[in-house]
């Protein structure tokens, strides 16, 4: 795992090498093994790389990489888990290597199969190549979006890139600026979705796609792996008529295969186990393998009302692993706000990134790779809202629209009105797609805030309504299930997940995001997904191989931080700080007095706010930080200087 940067003057001028390399060292904690950067194309192309050694850890691994003939040069972040097959497929066409890893796979693949190559690449990564045949740089990201890769383009001047925003906010210095679009967007859904990012005129590249810049042209933007169009026509086809346990052995063998390419590493590994069916499962087939080799790693909470630690513990006696718990207080949890702002380089308002931290950073002590259990429950339909979005679709159709309709009205009344008006309008009325909807974004738009916020706001609603209106799969349920897969899942989970382990140089590895059992999920009837009463309903008949329901049966608690509590008590002072009226009218987003009037009516218990206070004061913390003088500096306690997250710490006298 690296990070990568680069900088191409499409006006041929000379790249500053000393500005690139201050670029490429903003990601020093995604490489922290070795730096180096390579100039092309006369001086116009600068291509950097910061290492974190895990395959070929000599000298020959190292990047940027260049083929002998000078003509195509690489850098890349990420794993090619079938690089032996493709090193041996090179082989036979006259390729020769140097290194036993899979950085060079990646090279000499693009100058055999050109952009081709990415659709071969079973793996997670960004890649940036200068083709000095072509005159061409292309940048590639993996299909599901697991390794960001984000670039800035003033056509026919300069396209600089980076794996993070870090590397693009270096650069652009005191002319960066917040994209006011994607900030309203954060704020709705809790994270910056699709394309867009929260520094202005910075995009990302799509999962699955590469895209090719020329001389004075914008980027030409292709799909090699299109999700949406291949469950399209999987939803089309008559499924192919199997037994429950055919299916369970066909996920099987693959899932098996998926895990076995992820354990290779020239550096020790282990997973994370949170007790659930996703780490769980992962961590069953890891020990199939070779059990004494597996160590698995726990977070605990001091609080037993989200505190799963002991469950993890049985699970691990259970399989012959060793398991390393670490059990966290509300102090130990707020002590890590400084790394949030610092890492997390755009903003992210999910509690749950505190605790990815912690467990990153406890696996980190032992282990330098961890699997992880991410994308389960997207593929594999894990969350409650697919189950009642499942159970009214079946009942719906049997009732009279006009029952249908009130249904949705009552619906609307209850929980999210906006929902049921667009859905109205589209002519949509099945309450089903409202229950589908109102799973998509639970955090900051839950909040009766955020309409204050931003006004009459029916965004998110009509976003996701057009896109079920667009990919009508054979029930909505699966729509819905498409929708989190291609957009929250890169946007959120996975950009959580990329953020916390890369700011410990951990690898974190996700089986299920395979690109094979990401097809074979959507190519499943969604009776193998959901039954009755049963979520990822073929992913516990697979567990059940491997452990009695006594101990995988069981509800998921999950990280429900008391984030009123402290908002209200030990974050009161950064709350105050940095949602002050002078601080809210010179960053010029919001209204001054409606975040005052949040901010009292939180603190004084009339309403709780505080998804949307947290999200107000993670957006804050980050302006100041990545934006704004001293952004990038640390005092003596590591904390971001002059930041309000490190001064609450400090200060912090833990939830009380």
């Amino acid at each position: 795992m690296c990070g990568i940067a680069g900088v191409w003057n499409q006006d041929g001028a000379p790249v500053d090498v000393d500005r690139v390399a201050r670029m490429r060292d903003t990601l020093t904690h995604r490489g922290p093994d070795d730096a180096a950067l390579s100039v092309e194309a006369d001086g116009a192309v600068a291509l950097a790389h910061r290492r974190l050694s895990i395959l070929d850890l000599s000298p020959a691994g190292r990047m940027p990489m260049r083929t002998e003939d000078g003509r195509v040069s690489a850098v890349f972040n990420g794993e090619v888990y079938n690089f032996r097959d493709l090193r041996a497929q090179l082989e036979a066409l006259g390729h020769s290597f140097r290194s036993t890893g899979d950085s060079e796979v990646v090279l000499r693949a693009f100058a055999q199969w050109d952009t081709g190559c990415f659709e071969r690449f079973n793996g997670m990564f960004a890649i940036a190549v200068w083709d000095d045949r072509t005159r061409r740089l292309v940048l590639a990201r993996d299909p599901m979006g697991q390794k960001p890769l984000y670039y800035l383009h003033a056509p026919g001047r300069r396209l600089i890139f980076g794996s993070t925003l870090a590397p693009l906010l270096s650069y652009e210095g005191a002319r960066a600026s917040v994209d006011r679009e994607a900030a309203y967007d954060y704020m709705r859904f809790g994270f910056v979705p699709d394309e867009r990012s929260m520094l202005e005129g910075a995009r990302q590249v799509p999962p699955g796609a590469c895209a090719v810049f020329e001389r004075g042209e914008g980027p030409t933007i292709t799909r090699y792996f299109d999700l949406a169009r291949y469950a399209a026509e999987r939803s089309t086809e008559r499924p192919a008529r199997k037994s429950v346990r055919e299916h369970t052995d066909a996920l099987h063998a693959l899932l098996q295969d998926a895990v076995d390419l992820r354990l290779v590493s020239d550096v020790p590994l282990g997973a994370f186990l949170s007790g659930g069916i996703d780490s769980t499962l992962i961590v069953a087939l890891m020990a199939a393998r070779d059990r004494a080799a597996v160590q698995t790693f726990t977070i605990g909470f001091d609080d037993p009302r989200y505190d799963e630690s002991a469950h993890a513990k049985r699970l691990s006696e259970h399989f012959g692993v060793r398991n390393t718990v670490r059990v966290l207080s509300g102090r130990d949890v707020l002590a890590q706000l400084p790394d949030v702002v610092r890492y997390f380089d755009e903003p992210m308002a999910d509690y749950s990134v505190l605790p990815t931290l912690a467990v990153s950073k406890l696996a980190r002590e032992h282990v330098t790779v961890a699997l992880t259990g991410d994308g389960a429950d997207e593929l594999f339909a894990g969350y409650k809202y697919y189950l009642a979005q499942y159970a009214f679709e079946r009942y719906a159709a049997a009732m009279p629209r006009v029952a249908r309709e009130r249904l949705a009205g009552l619906a609307g009344r209850v929980g999210h009105p906006g929902v049921a008006r667009v859905l109205r309008r589209s002519g949509v009325v099945d309450p089903a797609h409202f229950f589908g909807l109102g799973g998509f974004y639970r955090g900051a738009t839950s909040q009766s805030a955020v309409p204050r916020l931003l006004g009459a706001d029916n965004a998110p609603e009509e976003r996701v309504a057009a896109f079920l209106r667009a990919h009508p799969l054979r029930t909505s349920v699966e729509s819905g299930m498409l929708y989190d897969a291609l957009h929250t899942l890169p946007g959120a989970w996975l950009h959580k997940v990329d953020r916390a382990s890369m700011a410990v140089s951990l690898e974190a590895r996700s089986p299920f995001l395979d690109r094979r059992v990401v097809e074979m999920a959507f190519g499943l009837p969604l009776s193998m997904r959901l039954r009755g009463p049963d979520k990822k309903y073929i992913l516990r008949r697979l567990l059940a191989r491997y452990a009695p329901p006594l101990l995988t049966e069981r509800p998921k608690q999950g990280f429900t931080a008391p984030v009123a509590t402290w908002l209200r008590r030990d974050l009161r002072d950064a709350v105050e700080d940095a949602l002050s009226a002078r601080r809210v009218r010179d960053r010029g987003l919001f209204e001054p007095q409606v975040v005052r009037a949040l901010v009292d009516e939180h603190m004084s218990g009339r309403h709780d706010h505080a998804q949307a206070l947290w999200a107000l004061l993670v957006l804050e913390w980050w302006t100041e930080h990545h934006l704004h003088a001293g952004a990038g500096q640390a005092d003596a306690s590591g904390a971001p200087v002059g930041t309000a997250a490190a001064q609450s710490t400090r200060a912090s006298t833990g939830p009380r």
